[in-house]
């Protein structure tokens, strides 16, 4: 009887060192993969059979740490790659609107003095040509002025 079982043994160990990879648990507790064979202390052993089967590994339930296969960890990084991206887009989408918001604010500010302060404005009419601001024609231009710069400076 001794004998049979060395020789189950032996073709068990045989098989899985033609399988390839074997996962185990050590007497810690941890997962370990290995192409030898797992120590006698192992808690339990599964050999993982890598031609057939493409998929990565998922971690075991028996696993005590809740350790996460490979495939959850790079799940895991690439969405947290993802979301760094995707915040450090929407920073310099920010940045950006921000400097424009000024840029606005400062034209539009500026807009306003020089019709506040008495200088001659003109604009083009519809034909091209150059046309003075009259008194009333001021008076519209210096509100429409100053509710553009309260909207751009908040």
């Amino acid at each position: 009887m001794r004998q049979f079982l060395t020789i189950v043994s032996m073709l068990a160990l045989a098989t899985a060192a033609q399988a390839g990879v074997t996962r185990w648990v050590g007497a810690d507790g941890k997962v370990h993969y290995s192409d030898q064979p797992p120590p006698p202390t192992a808690k339990s052993q599964k050999t993982l059979d890598l031609k057939t089967s493409p998929a990565l590994p998922i971690a075991a339930p028996d696993s005590k740490d809740g350790e996460k296969s490979l495939a959850e960890k790079d799940l895991e990084f690439r969405k947290r790659r993802v979301q760094a991206e995707e915040t450090a887009a929407k920073q310099a989408k920010d940045q950006e609107e921000a400097k424009s918001r000024k840029a606005n604010c400062e034209q539009a500010r500026h807009q306003v003095q020089a019709l506040q302060g008495g200088q001659r404005i003109s604009k083009f009419d519809e034909k091209g040509e150059r046309v003075f601001l009259e008194d009333n024609d001021r008076a519209q231009a210096l509100e429409a002025a100053k509710k553009s710069a309260d909207s751009w400076c908040k």
